[in-house]
């Protein structure tokens, strides 16, 4: 943004007026009386010259307004923020076990509208670093702790449900999530798991997670997804996928209890995507990074290129009085 430090030297303008008449009016109504045989012929040269007397009454306006112009200082501002404070290391531990195909959820099914939902989750942090588990009989890192948000969700699209699996290792997924926050720095650590299922797979029960969890000041926020009831799951036939009612049990006690031994009071039930998404929002306000944010300028000042443009004009009437008009200084 352009700015002047000291815009009251633009009231100098005002001398220009006057000047401007003093050269161009009164000096030209000074006459002088010449008697000659060829008047015609002075008049011609006359009014060749008198454009000529113009050009010395320009270039000092010119040298005026830029003089006037450098003095009260032009320069370019350009804003800059500075922002301060540590962010939040949050991992999410998804399920992706057999069970996540269940139907109840849009667009598509459980885990798409988990996926969905996360995407969204990680769209709206700003200075957090966020993480990717995943797990079913077994528990992965998908993407460690980054602030690339976009390779982060590029991940997730791409994760899919783990067709051999044959059981649900919520205990390994929390485990394998604290593991990834256990060092961290950050003020605060979050893990969000989301699972449909209950453990019955793994070599670490989900209480010895948590207490882990609790050792390293990991907060856990437990999030059961699944209607209730019996819901459509779809399988595999020889004439294709069918669709059959089945009923996919949430162990929502086991939830509960890791939530309370973590500090995050209680686990969160989700039978469908609004409700899915309303929670993880709600998480998202509970868990927010205070940042200091300091505006300051970086000016780029311009009144030396004024000065120099008018001490050239200067330089451009000295030549032209000693050059065009031969006068002699």
């Amino acid at each position: 943004m352009l700015e002047f430090v000291y815009p009251n030297w633009f009231w100098v303008f005002l001398i220009l007026i006057p000047y401007i008449l003093f050269e161009l009016i009164i000096k030209r109504k000074k006459r002088v009386r010449l008697i000659h045989s060829r008047v015609d012929l002075l008049k011609e040269v006359a009014g060749q010259s008198s454009i000529l007397k113009f050009i010395p009454v320009v270039l000092r306006t010119l040298v005026i307004v830029l003089l006037v112009i450098a003095l009260a200082r032009p320069r370019f501002s350009h804003k800059r923020q500075q922002i301060t404070g540590k962010g939040i290391d949050i991992i999410l531990a998804i399920d992706v076990s057999g069970s996540m195909k269940a139907i109840d959820f849009k667009p598509k099914n459980r885990l798409e509208a988990a996926k969905k939902v996360a995407i969204d989750f990680i769209d709206h942090r700003r200075n957090d670093r966020i993480g990717l588990i995943v797990f079913s009989e077994n528990a992965y890192t998908q993407c460690p702790l980054t602030l690339d948000y976009n390779i982060l969700m590029l991940i997730m699209q791409e994760m899919k449900i783990n067709e051999d699996a044959s059981g649900t290792a919520i205990g390994m997924g929390l485990a394998t999530a604290v593991a990834r926050l256990k060092d961290s720095e950050a003020k605060s650590k979050v893990i969000i798991l989301i699972t449909d299922g209950r453990n019955n797979a793994g070599e670490i029960d989900p209480f010895t997670a948590a207490e882990l969890a609790t050792t390293f000041g990991v907060k856990v926020y437990t999030v059961g997804v699944g209607s209730k009831g019996l819901v459509d799951y779809p399988f595999q036939t020889q004439f294709g996928i069918r669709y059959q009612k089945v009923k996919i049990d949430i162990d929502m006690e086991t939830l509960n209890k890791i939530a309370k031994m973590t500090g995050t009071e209680k686990a969160r039930l989700a039978t469908n995507t609004e409700e899915l998404k309303a929670i993880i929002e709600y998480i998202d306000k509970l868990e927010k990074t205070e940042l200091k944010i300091n505006d300051y300028f970086i000016y780029q000042e311009l009144f030396w290129r004024y000065l120099i443009f008018a001490f050239v004009i200067i330089l451009l009437e000295f030549t032209f009085r000693i050059v065009i008009r031969k006068e002699i200084p």
